[in-house]
């Protein structure tokens, strides 16, 4: 390990002990804290099986996370491993549409009972809702226009009337 690995390792979040247990168990056993723990959290985990450090990597690339590294001791090894949160753009871009059609559709379904009846409190409590939405909704869409419009190179002018 180099010195900024060192520093890294340094700043443990969590210890995992499984020093006796067989793969793959301290890879479910990581798995488990990863799943409780923050963005960039930092696992040291101890483990006596000599040959883990491929599942280790294999782990770590197959989920987003980063392998920092192994310190190597004569009855075990400690693996160091930091938590990161891979976002989908694509997965991203789809709640965003989503969002937005379920939104509209609440609002259709709800503006003409607001406007011209005598609403029931769910039919305001989800107008209400629908309103307070289309802020965030809005600006999410926008995001996911400007990245579709940058990957397919079309430049867009505004130009202010004289």
């Amino acid at each position: 390990m180099n010195a900024e690995t060192l520093q890294t390792a340094t700043d443990v979040s969590t210890l995992i002990d499984v020093k006796g247990a067989m793969l793959p168990v301290p890879i479910f056993e990581l798995n488990k804290a990863l799943n409780r723990a923050s963005d960039n959290d930092v696992f040291a985990v101890q483990v006596s099986d000599k040959d883990a450090e491929p599942n280790f990597r294999d782990f770590c690339q197959g989920t987003g996370n980063v392998f920092i590294g192994v310190e190597r001791y004569a009855d075990h090894d400690v693996y160091y491993v930091q938590k990161r949160t891979v976002e989908c753009s694509r997965c991203s871009n789809i709640r965003a549409v989503t969002m937005g059609i379920a939104v509209v559709g609440v609002l259709t379904y709800t503006a003409p009972q607001v406007l011209l009846h005598n609403p029931s409190g769910l039919v305001l409590f989800m107008f209400a809702g629908a309103l307070a939405a289309i802020a965030p909704v809005s600006i999410n869409l926008f995001k996911v226009a400007k990245r579709a419009l940058k990957r397919s190179n079309v430049t867009i002018r505004f130009e202010a009337a004289e």
